[in-house]
């Protein structure tokens, strides 16, 4: 869990970084921390378009491979790398 906490903290950085070169808030920060599970998501202003990473999915079934980064983090990047 701590590793998609880190990954997804990587990721924040780089959307910090093209707000500040774009001078403007197009990319927000989506955070919710419950007990146990935390949900994080990229949303951007300018395309009305967002990415939620749910992580009590990566616990309560199996969708998720351990070894393998979730599909909503390489979306997330996608997101970051078309602005």
């Amino acid at each position: 869990m701590f590793k998609f906490n880190r990954e997804f903290d990587e990721i924040w950085k780089k959307a910090e970084e093209t707000n500040n070169r774009l001078h403007k808030s197009r990319f927000l920060k989506i955070f919710q921390q419950n007990k146990r599970f935390s949900t994080v998501g990229l949303y951007d202003s300018e395309t009305k378009k967002y990415v939620i990473f749910d992580s009590i999915n990566f616990a309560g079934n199996f969708r998720y491979e351990k070894n393998t980064m979730p599909a909503e983090f390489i979306e997330m990047k996608r997101m970051l790398s078309n602005a």
